[in-house]
């Protein structure tokens, strides 16, 4: 390869990375860095295709062999610090930020950056309780102290919402001090407006804000909600994050008659100034914690009524949002101690959700297979406790088969299986990880499995209504927080007979033995199938209350 076709080979690499064609980049980056394999312009470029494309390993090396050849590379730690995070490598990541700020080559955000990590895919509980004290001594040390940070010049840090929510614990007390630390750095989340009053006469100005208004769980739980707000009286837009991928129902809400979209700007300040000058009476966040841009936007009292809702159900802690949205079948009588929002509550899970609709659909052969365990779950909601139901369930039942999902990279997967060979039950040749899967081929599995394990602690809720389709059962063990309350909440709703709701592990191993062993497991789906259809899919009267309970506030 001579020099001028390498430069025209790049060139063209380089163009498949600005349209975002990453493969075809890394095809052609990596052809011409057999050749130059100390070019640092290849090697800046190869290593953002492999980590926008998700190839986390690939990036990570390559960012080392730029350091390697450049020591002083400008961004190199920062990038690498990136790519571990998003790898789960959180001890890698604090070391490498450690040598970046000694180094002074590194944003000093990340000096407080990584005071607030915890892993997703921990490997025992110990490593849970040891990252949640160093956050919660961390928070403190930021409150009492006067650091400063601009959000909206490359400043932003992380806080531990998501990784904290996967776990047992009560986060009322630690979120109401993420806040705290985070008003006290960035100076904008303090931003005063002026909140005008109703006139009696004039519609309800109602936002709805979310970076999942598209072929995400966000959007299934809540497009018809939103859609069955009567327009005579409520005036409603709708914001998006510039992250927001395109979808059918990303296109459905541009197309929807009498609602506003618009693309919120990336900088927080611009969204503070876009939405202030709207004067909201409701702004409505259906999933806070998701999405971090939101997040911080959402601590902004933007409107007289902020309400949230359980498309991410832990509290905020934050004096800027009122109302959580929730199911009476959600909340027990102490569900109340456990947030900082009051609770606006429908008898029915607040979404209207459309059945399913899909092809190849299975015969009743397919769906009266037994001994079929599946919990198709996102793996970082997979507790280290979580471990002993599902090995305890093969190791009583010798039949069983367990399938569980991959992740698109295979970054908690990896994790995940690394922690499940330290058990003593684990069995390899009976725990099957599938690649991910179209929808059409999840609910089939759905319809496949003999029975569904609800993970504890933080539980399925968009998959349960998915397997409804079919009506395979899901054990759910619910404790006393809502975020693992949602499988049994619908079974409430559908007003099944004795569903296999448990009490502790010894039930949940036994009724799910019981159910994928069961010689009526075909007659027992279509009972749960037709219950759904009566009384969980398309419940148009969720619509009605969610009218009535939003004009009530006025």
């Amino acid at each position: 390869m001579n020099k001028y076709s390498a430069n025209e080979i790049f060139k063209i690499a380089h163009n498949h990375f600005q349209k975002k064609e990453f493969e075809k980049s890394i095809y052609l980056f990596e052809k011409i860095l057999k050749n130059f394999p100390d070019n640092l312009s290849i090697l800046r470029n190869i290593s953002l295709a492999y980590a926008f494309s998700g190839a986390y390993q690939k990036a990570e090396e390559c960012i080392k062999k730029i350091i390697q050849i450049k020591p002083d590379e400008p961004f190199a730690y920062q990038t690498l610090a990136s790519v571990l995070k998003n790898q789960d490598k959180i001890e890698d990541m604090i070391e490498i930020i450690n040598e970046g700020l000694k180094k002074n080559l590194i944003n000093k955000k990340w000096d407080l950056q990584k005071k607030l990590l915890s892993p997703l895919i921990p490997r025992d509980k110990k490593e849970i309780d040891d990252y949640r004290k160093r956050i919660g001594k961390s928070l403190e040390e930021i409150i009492s102290s006067e650091i400063k940070l601009d959000y909206d010049n490359d400043q932003i840090i992380s806080p531990p919402l998501f990784e904290l929510t996967y776990t047992d614990k009560d986060n009322k007390e630690i979120n109401k001090k993420i806040v705290k630390a985070l008003k006290k750095i960035y100076q904008p989340l303090n931003y005063k407006t002026i909140i005008k009053n109703k006139k009696s006469n004039d519609k309800i100005k109602i936002g709805f804000i979310s970076e999942f208004f598209t072929d995400h769980t966000i959007g299934k739980l809540f497009k018809n909600l939103i859609f069955s707000l009567d327009l005579k009286f409520f005036d409603i837009a709708i914001y998006h994050s510039n992250k927001t991928k395109k979808g059918k129902i990303f296109e459905e809400f541009q197309n929807k008659k009498g609602l506003k979209n618009q693309i919120l700007p990336i900088k927080l300040i611009d969204k503070i100034k876009i939405i202030e000058k709207e004067k909201f009476d409701i702004l409505f966040y259906p999933d806070i914690g998701m999405s971090i841009e939101f997040y911080f936007l959402c601590l902004v009292r933007l409107a007289k009524y902020q309400i949230m809702s359980w498309g991410h159900p832990e509290t905020t802690g934050s004096e800027s949002i009122d109302f959580f949205l929730c199911s009476k079948n959600l909340i027990t009588e102490n569900s109340y101690k456990f947030y900082t929002e009051k609770f606006l509550i429908i008898d029915k899970l607040p979404m209207i959700y459309d059945k399913p609709n899909i092809e190849n659909k299975l015969n009743d052969k397919d769906l009266s297979k037994k001994n079929i365990y599946s919990c198709p779950q996102t793996l970082f909601k997979f507790h280290p406790d979580f471990d002993d139901y599902l090995f305890d369930i093969l190791k009583k039942d010798k039949k069983a088969v367990l399938y569980l999902l991959k992740d698109t990279h295979k970054v908690y997967y990896l994790k995940l299986l690394e922690r499940f060979k330290k058990n003593k039950n684990f069995d390899s040749d009976r725990v099957i990880f599938l690649d991910p899967l179209n929808l059409n081929q999840f609910i089939n599995h759905l319809g496949t499995s003999s029975v569904l394990l609800d993970p504890i602690y933080f539980g399925s809720g968009n998959s349960f209504h998915e397997s409804m389709f079919y009506g395979t059962q899901t054990v759910t063990c619910p404790t006393k927080y809502i975020k693992s309350r949602i499988v049994s909440a619908a079974y409430n709703q559908m007003e099944v007979k004795n569903p296999p709701i448990v009490k502790n592990k010894d039930d949940y191993v036994d009724r799910a033995i019981e159910i994928a062993n069961d010689k009526n497991i075909l007659n027992k789906k279509k009972y749960y199938q037709k219950a759904a259809n009566e009384k969980l899919f398309n419940t148009e009267d969720v619509g009605e209350k969610f009218n009535s309970i939003l004009r009530e506030l006025f």
